[in-house]
């Protein structure tokens, strides 16, 4: 699960707090061929796992074309910030508005940055206000606590976090005023009132957004109000993405066939489910490689979603397919296939000025930036965000933004800034 990885980063981090020497960036172009797609699903061999054609090529060439992907800005907050010299700063989510880039911390709080100079502004303790979140580790008191994700909807920020002690996650969810910088509503997702005193099977992986509201964790919040809805159907290990017309899919745990669903945003009882959707390609034995925690995002009229296949060689793809629902149901197979580097589990993605961005966060190609194209899924542009050093201590990126023509990387101690195409 995604947590653990941040679990990982924090040690790594306080064990080499003294490396400061920096690492510098270095282009490398990993590009992936498209791959033809056959929607019968008969790439499969017998055992149930695909064959060679979905073995990522990579190609060891120059970048070509008049846009260059390179780092613009670099702003390092590790070590401590002159904001407050005494407090070490560990990123681990990110969100942008105009002017401001917004860094969660794994140390329960919220940084705001000008976007300009990269200077910290203000920080918001959203932890503090949680009873016991401080604790002893390796005879140090600190709060351990994640802002694993923020995102703007409304008048707010939300931020979702966990509160860790003792290796047990306890998750919340914060609406914040970004002007006053208060919390202006929090919700504790283990509470009674929340789970209504069932016994909880899965912890949350991730909330969506879609015009007014906030789903996460079988509940959807109107962000107006912040009336909650209880018992809407979502899927255990659930990611999110709003299709822009009126469609919330996500991918998780079903029980049963495929881990893909879809919730009305305007009427959220009503759902779509089925044991098989005749556009995901089978293998020999019924299953999609959609399922628990795969990653999904709306790029224009086409919403990527990240498919694994086990077996002795397992094979990773992102595949395209129409964000228009009823579109969608007249397909046998996705629009296009691209294979990934690395498991799903290791990626983040953003759709931004035009370009599908997928960014490795851990596995054996931490660090790297590919710049896709939407349609295709075709690697454009690619950069190595870290460079050796920086995989050597852990430094690893953890979650990408859009502001104005930036995009935005945050890794575990700095922000880079790269201007969009």
């Amino acid at each position: 699960m995604k947590r653990v990885r941040f679990l990982f980063i924090f040690i790594g981090i306080c064990l080499v707090c003294t490396i400061l020497n920096g690492c510098g960036p270095k282009m490398v172009t990993p590009f992936l061929t498209p791959v033809p797609i056959d929607p019968t699903g008969t790439e499969s061999s017998a055992s149930g796992s695909p064959e060679a054609i979905l073995t990522p090529r990579i190609e060891i060439t120059a970048t070509t074309g008049p846009y260059t992907l390179k780092i613009s800005d670099s702003y390092r907050f590790f070590p401590p910030t002159s904001v407050d010299p005494s407090k070490f700063i560990i990123g681990s989510s990110l969100a942008a508005s105009p002017g401001k880039v917004w860094i969660g911390s794994g140390y329960g709080t919220i940084e705001e940055v000008d976007s300009k100079s990269g200077e910290f502004v203000q920080s918001i303790p959203i932890a503090s206000v949680i009873e016991g979140s401080k604790q002893t580790v390796a005879g140090i008191e600190m709060t351990v606590f994640p802002s694993l994700k923020m995102e703007f909807e409304g008048d707010y920020l939300w931020a979702w976090g966990e509160s860790i002690v003792n290796g047990r996650a306890h998750p919340y969810l914060f609406a914040i005023d970004p002007d006053n910088r208060t919390i202006a509503h929090l919700w504790d997702l283990d509470s009674s009132e929340w789970t209504q005193n069932q016994e909880r099977l899965f912890l949350p992986e991730d909330f969506g957004t879609s015009p007014g509201k906030i789903w996460i964790d079988n509940h959807v919040i109107d962000t107006h109000t912040f009336e909650v809805t209880a018992d809407i159907y979502m899927p255990g290990m659930t990611q999110f993405a709003y299709n822009g017309m009126e469609w919330m899919w996500m991918t998780g745990e079903t029980g049963h066939g495929d881990g893909l669903v879809f919730v009305n945003t305007e009427d959220p009882t009503q759902g779509r489910y089925q044991t098989r959707w005749p556009f995901l390609i089978h293998q020999a034995d019924g299953a999609s490689g959609v399922g628990p925690s795969n990653p999904l995002v709306l790029a224009g009229d086409r919403m990527w979603i990240g498919r694994g296949i086990s077996g002795d060689t397992p094979i990773y793809s992102l595949e395209a397919y129409s964000a228009d629902l009823d579109q969608l149901m007249n397909e046998t197979g996705p629009l296009a296939s691209v294979p990934l580097l690395d498991s799903y589990q290791k990626i983040n993605m953003l759709y931004a000025g035009n370009y599908l961005w997928v960014v490795y966060t851990h596995g054996d190609n931490p660090g790297i930036l590919c710049q896709l194209d939407p349609q295709t899924g075709e690697t454009l542009n690619s950069l190595d965000l870290i460079g050796d050093e920086g995989r050597s201590i852990g430094d690893v990126p953890v979650d990408l933004a859009t502001e104005g023509d930036n995009l935005w990387v945050l890794t575990v101690r700095q922000l880079l800034r790269i201007k969009l195409p």
